[in-house]
């Protein structure tokens, strides 16, 4: 009988070692994405938002989400001219970094597929993610994006191409997201 309530207490240990383990193994997981400096950099932008124009025009509909307990960042882009595009924000913990991948249904086109990463943030809040354009030609040009939380809980989109290597930026589109309403 002693050997019978030695090896249970023996196999609830393990058990409860083993627990343990794997508590901490999901935890640390949970938390690899939250942790860093820059992991938190485009929790302003989260959310459901319509798209507006300078002139107040309306562009689109986005929808922002964190997924994998912050590791990614999906959007889901819907054109008011029937447009659409996804991109996924990836937050690398190893070196502390965001990536976009932009994509669309027409990846041949010029801006229908983009890699962009972060380079830069902003006292404000804001942040410019940069990368490469290949154009038809085998060319590339620079292409950026700032994003920028303004006081009224809106958002401003800035998208830029260079043509020169970053002497003169050309806007290609200026927006502002306003919250959609719950």
């Amino acid at each position: 009988m002693k050997k019978i309530i030695s090896a249970i207490g023996f196999i609830l240990l393990i058990l409860l070692v083993n627990f343990q383990s794997l508590t901490y193994a999901k935890d640390a997981k949970a938390d690899v994405c939250r942790g860093g400096e820059n992991s938190s950099r485009l929790d302003f932008w989260l959310g459901e938002w319509e798209v507006f124009a300078d002139d107040n025009q309306r562009q689109g509909h986005n929808l922002i989400e964190r997924q994998l307990n912050g590791c990614a960042i999906f959007e889901h882009w819907s054109g008011a001219g029937g447009n659409e595009g996804k991109s996924l924000f990836y937050y690398d913990a190893r070196d502390d970094s965001w990536t976009q991948i932009w994509v669309t249904s027409n990846t041949r086109r010029t801006g229908g597929l983009k890699i962009k990463h972060l380079i830069a943030v902003y006292q404000d809040g804001g942040v410019r993610f940069q990368g490469l354009l290949r154009l038809p030609d085998g060319g590339s040009i620079l292409d950026r994006t700032t994003l920028t939380p303004l006081d009224s809980g809106e958002v401003r989109q800035l998208i830029e191409i260079s043509k020169d290597g970053g002497n003169i930026w050309h806007t290609s589109f200026d927006a502002i997201y306003k919250p959609v309403d719950d």
